[in-house]
């Protein structure tokens, strides 16, 4: 099946973004943002594709000098466009129709080909330093596994931070992996210090109780750079993760967190089996979250992925469409973020309600599907600042007169 669905009419899918964002300008007058200026640098013009970029530059007329200025000239994967977070915001406080919040979700939330070129080459660099430095150590690496919300198909454009689960060879089990982790840690350190060999080099590095922490900057462009995750584990389980895997970690009480990394791939799959119109209503939610809530201080914000399982839990309750008015959607997770205290969620997706601790399910709770153990909703603690602007945001004119029905529509 092609994985790109028009969000606007539900009924087209195609192979890549750029044609369903043509057809999202041909059939529903949507036209995405200039935003990919050409890459002379002194020529003014912007396009809405890469495509039209290319056909620009093999062709450019008097928008180039007859020299073509090749000393002015920057590869075109070497650009990167600011946010212009305040304007954003600005446009999104003044939508009121359908078609608005779906033309800001299309022009400034969905990722594109800019956007992830940078992003795959970052990982595939990463993964082959990485294979450089381990090969002659007792940990060697046997996968990358890419997981956050790029993974998921949940990334909103001009935010991008890299999760990578490294599963390494030489590590058997959770237990060997709280006692190795330590050192592990300060090995990656030691050998990823120094500068990557190839376009690619790590800064701010420091080590976390699970994981590495660091930021992946070009030499030749240092404004394409992300903020990067790496957190070591061992291969779940050969035989796949079943319920008698479950049970098995359950009985490891004193090691439950060190499971977390090794079920991302769970986590993952479970979002990015979802429709591409639930993928862009919580790209809107997590653009709400950042843009209206800051972070400050020591507060512990909704982590993206506990706003993923929330918004996925109110489309669930209205019989799963894939078509669906995503005003009408947004309103009902604030309304969910508002009544939080009523929350109780769990899936049986991958094990049965049984196995989950009975002292998790007392007062709200959100339950990890990928992890029995792991209550989302703990981890939140200002939870009364959430309501709080949950409540403002449905008096704003864009969700004043909205009412959540029983298909979103």
């Amino acid at each position: 099946m092609k994985p790109f669905l028009c969000t606007i009419c539900g009924k087209r899918r195609f192979a890549t973004d750029y044609g369903r964002a043509e057809h999202q300008r041909a059939l529903h007058g949507i036209r995405g943002e200039k935003s990919i200026p050409c890459s002379y640098l002194f020529c003014t013009r912007k396009f809405r594709h890469e495509f039209d970029l290319t056909q620009h530059l093999e062709n450019p007329g008097k928008w180039h000098d007859k020299k073509g200025n090749s000393s002015s000239y920057l590869p075109p994967t070497v650009l990167f466009v600011p946010p212009r977070r305040e304007e954003e915001k600005a446009i999104f406080e003044r939508a009121c129709s359908s078609l608005e919040v779906n033309k800001f979700i299309c022009d400034k939330l969905q990722p594109d080909e800019i956007f992830h070129r940078p992003i795959n080459d970052a990982i595939d660099s990463l993964y082959r330093e990485l294979q450089r430095d381990l090969q002659y150590t007792n940990y060697g690496i046997y996968n990358l596994i890419k997981g956050g919300s790029i993974a998921k198909g949940t990334a909103v454009k001009s935010n991008a931070d890299l999760d990578c689960v490294m599963v390494m060879n030489g590590i058997e089990n959770a237990s060997q992996l709280s006692s190795k982790l330590p050192d592990i840690l300060r090995m990656l350190q030691s050998r990823l210090g120094s500068s990557m060999r190839d376009s690619w080099r790590l800064t701010s590095i420091k080590e976390t109780h699970f994981s590495l922490q660091f930021n992946m900057s070009r030499y030749f462009n240092p404004g394409e750079s992300f903020e990067v995750d790496l957190l070591p584990t061992f291969e779940a389980s050969v035989e796949g993760i079943n319920e008698r895997f479950y049970r098995k970690m359950l009985e490891d009480k004193t090691n439950w967190p060190y499971y977390s990394a090794a079920l991302v791939k769970i986590q993952r799959d479970f979002v990015r089996e979802r429709p591409a119109s639930v993928k862009d209503l919580i790209r809107l939610v997590k653009y709400w979250r950042k843009t209206f809530i800051p972070q400050s201080g020591s507060k512990h914000l909704p982590p993206s992925y506990l706003l993923e399982l929330l918004t996925i839990h109110a489309w669930e309750n209205v019989n799963r469409p894939e078509r669906f008015d995503m005003k009408i959607g947004f309103k009902a997770v604030m309304e969910v973020l508002k009544n939080h205290r009523n929350v109780r969620v769990s899936w049986e997706d991958y094990y049965r309600r049984n196995l989950i601790p009975s002292s998790l399910l007392y007062g709200p709770y959100v339950i990890d599907p990928a992890n029995p153990t792991n209550n989302l909703y703990d981890r939140v603690d200002c939870w009364d600042e959430v309501k709080k602007v949950a409540e403002e945001t449905m008096r704003k004119p864009l969700l004043r007169d909205v009412w959540v029905t029983a298909n979103w529509r």
